[in-house]
């Protein structure tokens, strides 16, 4: 079958055919009909993001929805034909990410990361990790969803714990930080968004922003208690401490650049609250695959078609991707 192997070389991907999966205990093979890219791929391809995998070759691409068309032995809940989603949530007693770490019984089975992933005409996939995908709900907005919108969701509902009435800052307006800000806006709080490109203004405010900034200074007159920040380029991180108000809360999501260099002043002095997220849970997959079926949270989506998937990737590593895009490694099968 066709798949995208990363071998290590730096900002690139290779098509190449490899066997098809063979099913095994506890796991399931699904035909992939949509695999999203995240720009978390970039740190990978670029070696920044290194630590995010356990071996390499790897088939990247961890945003995955398919059909199941084997079932391992042990595996109950899940038949052939069936629409799901692989999640990637934690999985208790799973060993962490890093290079070398994907041997054992117990090791990591997140697609993409730990084994291969989407990028791929078939995958294996951990049947802990699957949910079932509402029949109104396409393939496409079921694979962006684990990642784009459950680590979103996330941030927002759980780390963040947004309320009604919550003053919100959202920084970074791209695929991650907007459905944070639709998800934030759905949960009753005043959202403001902050972005370089001014571009993504118009369609944050369609999404229930009361404004748009370029700097995230100009957050702190309108005294935010909650910034969110999808970008995480350092700069963004320490601007979030100082635009929060006394006894706020920054949550860290965007991983731009690995280290931060803050205002411990700040941090200390207005009490303020730093925090973490990473992920979703199982149950927040469904909750959002509900929503979805709703027709609650709005997606636009972009198709690249499999053969271009690394011209895609150059794009987003030159920064002239906005949004989400997805591809389907079987449409060529399907003709």
């Amino acid at each position: 079958m066709k798949a995208w192997h990363y071998t290590g070389q730096p900002n690139t991907i290779e098509l190449v055919n490899i066997p098809e999966p063979e099913v095994k205990p506890g796991w399931v093979v699904i035909n992939v009909e949509a695999a999203g890219m995240c720009h978390s791929d970039v740190g990978i391809v670029d070696g920044t993001g290194q630590g995010w995998i356990s071996k390499i070759p790897i088939v990247l691409g961890h945003e995955v929805a398919g059909t199941i068309t084997d079932i391992g032995e042990g595996v109950s809940g899940f038949n052939v034909g069936d629409r799901v989603g692989v999640g990637l949530f934690r999985i208790p007693g799973e060993t962490k990410k890093g290079l070398g770490s994907h041997e054992g019984p117990n090791a990591g089975s997140a697609p993409g990361l730990y084994v291969d992933g989407g990028y791929a005409e078939k995958a294996l996939v951990r049947a802990e990790r699957l949910v079932h995908i509402p029949d109104n709900v396409s393939f496409e907005e079921a694979a962006v969803a684990v990642d784009a919108i459950a680590t979103a969701y996330h941030a927002v509902r759980d780390t963040a714990d947004i309320r009604i009435g919550d003053v919100v800052g959202i920084i970074g307006l791209g695929g991650l930080g907007m459905n944070g800000l639709i998800i934030a806006a759905m949960a009753g709080a005043t959202v403001y968004g902050v972005d370089i490109n001014e571009s993504t203004f118009d369609t944050a405010i369609q999404n229930g922003a009361k404004a748009c900034f370029t700097e995230v200074r100009e957050l702190k007159h309108l005294k935010p208690n909650v910034i969110i920040d999808f970008a995480g380029f350092g700069t963004t991180t320490a601007e979030a401490i100082k635009a929060v108000v006394d006894g706020g809360r920054v949550v860290q999501v965007g991983m731009g650049k690995n280290k931060a260099t803050i205002n411990t002043a700040a941090l200390v002095t207005k009490r303020v609250e730093l925090k973490g997220s990473l992920g979703s849970t199982k149950e927040e997959l469904d909750q959002i695959y509900e929503l979805l079926s709703e027709g609650k949270l709005p997606l636009t989506l972009t198709e690249v078609p499999f053969e271009e998937l690394d011209l895609a990737l150059q794009q987003f590593i030159e920064g002239k991707i906005t949004g989400r895009i997805y591809t389907r490694p079987r449409a060529n099968l399907e003709r």
